[in-house]
């Protein structure tokens, strides 16, 4: 009898919902082979994997998962370790859905307001993808920057207030640990914690992620952000997670 085949996890490699589905499959150890393409790339093998026009999207044998959430629930259900949402933690479960729906779409655009205007240079700069992409991308950098703007819904108004929610969640999230718990929801690292940090990874840039997202050179503004959110309560924590629970960044990456 053959051994299952791994499961193939299909992702944009420096995309913060991509590192979050990452995460948890490392922490279930699942086996799995990342396969990253570049945005506006990545919509056409999740669709041949039968999954939607986004990503992550794992492929396994049961089929596709297709949600990042909905990946960290399969990993609880692979594993036989501590789970991601224990069920006598309710509160796990509602705050990974809130930073899910509002923390990931600001960190996002916020990012992407530093680095757009350099597209083609952060584009040569990024590993695990095809490398046809990457020509192709830079070939077409302003049709590519126009294109990701209008799909981020990108203006400078967008982007003052993914700034004021992104310090709210930050403030917030430093007000649940005021009290000396070690994570968010107490005394046990839960899917809160691991959204929490996977989806401030655009403005931390944790130094575990350097394999996935391209650090160097980065815009003289955006490298001011990432110190200012470094320092902040929140941000401290998301550094210690990452230096304490994240292990090893792994899968087979292409």
């Amino acid at each position: 009898m053959s051994a299952a085949k791994p499961a193939r996890l299909i992702t944009i490699p420096f995309s913060h919902f991509c590192e979050k589905a990452r995460w948890a499959l490392d922490r279930s150890k699942v086996p799995y082979v990342e396969r990253g393409h570049l945005p506006l790339f990545a919509w056409i093998p999740a669709l041949r994997a039968g999954g939607e026009k986004t990503v992550p999207t794992l492929v396994t044998d049961e089929g596709p998962v297709t949600d990042s959430t909905e990946i960290l629930r399969w990993a609880d259900r692979m594993t036989d370790g501590p789970l991601l949402f224990p069920p006598d933690v309710p509160d796990a479960t509602m705050l990974e859905d809130d930073l899910d729906r509002d923390l990931g779409p600001a960190t996002r655009l916020l990012a992407y307001s530093f680095l757009l205007p350099a597209l083609r240079d952060r584009v040569g700069a990024t590993k695990h993808v095809p490398k046809a992409e990457i020509v192709f991308a830079k070939l077409t950098a302003p049709m590519v920057r126009m294109l990701m703007k209008r799909r981020l819904k990108m203006d400078d108004g967008a982007v003052a207030r993914a700034r004021t929610r992104i310090d709210e969640i930050f403030e917030a999230m430093a007000g649940l640990l005021g009290d000396g718990r070690r994570y968010l929801t107490g005394d046990r690292f839960t899917a809160a914690d691991l959204t929490f940090a996977a989806l401030s990874s655009p403005v931390i840039l944790p130094p575990q992620l350097a394999d996935r997202i391209p650090m160097d050179d980065l815009p003289a503004e955006m490298a001011a952000l990432v110190d200012d959110y470094r320092e902040t309560p929140a941000g401290a924590f998301v550094m210690r997670l990452y230096a304490e629970d994240r292990g090893v960044v792994g899968g087979a990456a292409r």
